[in-house]
Parts: C-alpha cells; sequence; structure tokens
C-alpha cells in the first residue's frame, strides 16, 4: 500500500495559517489522509524549533499514524476468523461502560445518605457478632507537663487524689504542654495510645484495667493519664467505634437495593408498555 508524506505543511506551521483546509494534508494512506489539523496539537508554537527538526518531528507523527492504520488493517485481514469475537467483546465493554455509568449517575441522584442514629443502632444489636474486636482499644487521655515544673510532687498527688481536682486542673492549665489529640470519647487501638506514653509495665491492658489515674515519665516529661474504659481483643466492639463503619454498610446496603430495582422497573415499565413480550 501506497504511503505519502507532505512535508510542505511544515510551511503552514511556521506561518500560523488556519488549519481548516482541507489540501493541508500531512500523510496519504490509501484513502485515508493525515491532516495538519489532526496534529496540531502535538507540535510546538512557531519558532521553538528548527527547521529540520520540525520536519523530522512531523515525519515521526505521520509515520506512527501511518504504523497504526497498518497495523489495524493487518489485524482485520489475518484476523478475520475472530473479528466477530472482537466485534463482540467491543460490543460488550461498550454496553457495560453504559450501564455502569447509568447506574452511576441513578444512584448518585437516588440514594438516600441521610443514617439515623436510630437506624446505626439497630444494625448493632442485629448483627453484634460481626463487630467483634480484632485488636484491643481503649478510651483514654492524657496530658504532658515538663518535669521540671513547679510544685510537680504535689500535682501527682492532686491528679490521683478524689476532691483534689479542682487544685491539679488549676496546675495542669499552667504548665500543660503536650495532650491527646482525642477526646474522653474516642475509642483507639491501644497500642496506638501505649506508643504515645512512656508506660513500663509487662502486662500493659491489666495494668491499665486496674490503675484508671496514673502518671508516667521519660527524661523529659511526665505523663497524667486517665483510662475512661478499655476492651480486649475477642470482645465486642462499643457501637461508638464502629458507627462509621455501620452507617458505610447501610448506605451500601441500600445502594445495591436501588440497582436491583432499576432492573425490576425497566422490566416492568417494558411489560407494561407492552413492549416487551414473556411467555
Amino acid at each position: 500500500m501506497r504511503i505519502l508524506l507532505f512535508i510542505v505543511a511544515l510551511g503552514l506551521i511556521s506561518c500560523g495559517q488556519n488549519l481548516t483546509r482541507k489540501d493541508d494534508v500531512v500523510a496519504q494512506l490509501g484513502g485515508k489522509e493525515l491532516l495538519l489539523a489532526d496534529i496540531k496539537d502535538q507540535l510546538p508554537k512557531p519558532g521553538i524549533l528548527a527547521e529540520a527538526d520540525s520536519i523530522a518531528l512531523i515525519q515521526t507523527i505521520a509515520r506512527n499514524w501511518a504504523k497504526n492504520e497498518l497495523l489495524v488493517q493487518a489485524a482485520e485481514f489475518n484476523l478475520k476468523a475472530d473479528l466477530r469475537d472482537f466485534e463482540d467483546l467491543v460490543r460488550q465493554y461498550r454496553n457495560d461502560l453504559l450501564k455502569h455509568a447509568y447506574i452511576e449517575r441513578y444512584v448518585s441522584e437516588n440514594l438516600d445518605t441521610n443514617v439515623s442514629d436510630e437506624e446505626v443502632a439497630s444494625y448493632y444489636v442485629e448483627n453484634q457478632s460481626n463487630f467483634e474486636l480484632k485488636e484491643s482499644i481503649v478510651r483514654a487521655q492524657y496530658t504532658a507537663v515538663p518535669i521540671e515544673a513547679q510544685k510537680m510532687k504535689q500535682a501527682k498527688r492532686w491528679f490521683k487524689t478524689l476532691g483534689q481536682e479542682g487544685k491539679y486542673l488549676d496546675w495542669i492549665e499552667v504548665f500543660a504542654t503536650k495532650q491527646s489529640a482525642y477526646t474522653d470519647s474516642s475509642w483507639v487501638p491501644l497500642d496506638d495510645f501505649l506508643n504515645d506514653i512512656p508506660l513500663e509495665s509487662s502486662n500493659p491492658y491489666s495494668y491499665l484495667k486496674r490503675t484508671p489515674r496514673f502518671t508516667c515519665e521519660d527524661t523529659v516529661m511526665v505523663y497524667f493519664v486517665s483510662i475512661n474504659d478499655i476492651r480486649i481483643e475477642n470482645s465486642y466492639s462499643p457501637l461508638q467505634y464502629v458507627r462509621e463503619n455501620i452507617r458505610k454498610m447501610i448506605l451500601n446496603k441500600r445502594r445495591m437495593e436501588l440497582i436491583e430495582s432499576i432492573g425490576e422497573n425497566i422490566i416492568a415499565n417494558a411489560i407494561e408498555k407492552g413492549d416487551l413480550l414473556i411467555p
């Protein structure tokens, strides 16, 4: 098959002419043409490349175009027996893309994303066996103070003594320089919490369970730690810890039901209109 390259198109580039003329042909392969307008986005602005480099670039683009066209033609000629299978695959792929795009748009426009606390709690109760803890978790906080802070001994005593909380809070407000980023209602993995504090214990779970308020320290800071609750691995997750996961599960269930309803509604509508007959 004859291939013609028309490098005269280079003059049109350098002159910056409008690329809409039918005769602005860069290459011709049989009855197909590659127009200058087809490759303008691949070409640099006028004056950036030397003339020889511009010619070489256009030749490369034209040859790549011709190579692609010839490969497709060779494949069509040599794979005639398999061509229908390829066409079926392309058609199926197109149909799958169309269905997916339609379903995604329908879901985005019709999915109710409001999940009430009552729904979450009900789902948790009905499916509690699915929320077994895979790791120990803790609900706790700490506040750290430089080890050389004034009245450190008294502060440790205030912190651990019932009825002395006011003195401790007044003192910690002045000297605290670091504290946990989570609230007293937040559940966090026990290992993550232990990485934040310099606790030295061979059995940290047991220690935290029996010591809800304690201090520990490193060479720089003293940590005032409060433990509100702790759950060991293989027990059930508290609702607060899995609330967001449950919300996602509920939404996913709604999504699946909505997708199922699309197909059923389409079938019912086609039967009602008489477009679909099923004996």
